[in-house]
């Protein structure tokens, strides 16, 4: 009775109307042309779990083929979201609608990936999640996708399940230009927010407060993973990490290099023989040479490449 007396269907948002749970109102506001595109309603309601929006949805996407990739945008903003969430129900039912987790745009409740820079995938968001059955519903593909670059998301969030289902599908842990691991790369950066506890001051962090770092470590060196810093820059991060850690977290990081091969004698050597590091590590004289490491050694080496360079 209001249309037919001239009352304007857009007077009223859709959101509004799609939280109200009632397909059969849903339908009706949709009919008469409702706005389902301004403000994302769908995406917004999905976003809320409002279930009852999803066949409406699928009706009026198959209805309105002009509208087709603007409401496919939405669709698969709210799926980014859920394979964040680590919520396999919603991922599920958003794949049922239609959700591609290969397209890239923007994620409900992230304003930077407003940016087309920041774009992201449903893919690379369930790699930061927590549930590696999102991942695996999602059926990454070796043919298609850039396994190593979801590694590289895994590495991010420290998600040791995922990098290691990544790993068994056959993703190269070694994707740099030099031979190197960048997910070994971020896994080591991450030693360095191993703790968060406000009153740590200027103690030392223990093994046990990176321990989440190191087990992702010990997968990606397993699988083959080798550091390869790409330049001195990065071997003096990691030797500032180190030099903030107890000495037996570097000797952990050496026996693992060791027992997979995983770094050779001269950039061991570069990352032990500054002063710092040898005083640092003088107290751990025995476990270093128990990995055929002495620190005289590793500061001679050192000396000689410095002089190398400047001649």
């Amino acid at each position: 009775m209001l249309l037919a007396n001239g009352a304007d269907i857009k007077s009223v948002l859709l959101l509004d109307v799609l939280l109200t749970w009632e397909p059969t109102l849903i339908r009706f506001f949709l009919d008469h042309g409702a706005d389902a595109l301004d403000g994302r309603p769908f995406a917004q309601a999905f976003g809320g779990k409002v279930r009852t929006a999803l066949r409406p949805f699928v009706e009026y996407k198959r209805a309105h083929p002009e509208l087709a990739a603007q409401l496919q945008v939405q669709l698969d903003c709210a799926l980014r979201h859920f394979c964040y969430k680590g919520d396999l129900k919603w991922v599920s039912l958003l794949i049922w609608a239609g959700g591609d987790a290969r397209s890239r745009g923007p994620s409900l409740e992230k304003e930077y990936t407003n940016d087309p820079e920041c774009y992201t995938s449903g893919l690379e968001e369930a790699c930061h999640s927590e549930n590696v059955e999102v991942l695996k519903r999602l059926k990454p593909d070796p043919r298609q996708d850039d396994l190593p670059e979801l590694l590289h998301c895994a590495a991010i969030s420290s998600r040791k399940p995922i990098l290691q289902y990544l790993l068994e599908l056959g993703s190269n842990p070694n994707d740099k230009a030099n031979g190197g691991s960048s997910a070994l790369d971020t896994a080591l950066w991450h030693v360095n927010f191993g703790s968060n506890d406000p009153y740590r001051g200027k103690r030392l962090r223990a093994k046990y407060e990176v321990w989440h770092a190191f087990d992702c470590m010990r997968e990606l060196l397993a699988h083959g993973a080798i550091w390869n810093p790409d330049d001195k820059y990065h071997v003096n991060s990691l030797r500032r990490t180190l030099l903030e850690c107890e000495p037996d977290v570097t000797i952990e990081l050496l026996r693992l290099f060791h027992e997979h091969n995983a770094c050779p004698a001269e950039r061991v050597h570069s990352l032990l023989g500054a002063p710092r590091m040898r005083e640092h590590l003088k107290s751990q004289a025995t476990a270093l040479s128990r990995l055929g490491i002495h620190l005289e050694t590793a500061a001679r080496a050192r000396h000689q490449a410095g002089a190398a360079g400047r001649n």
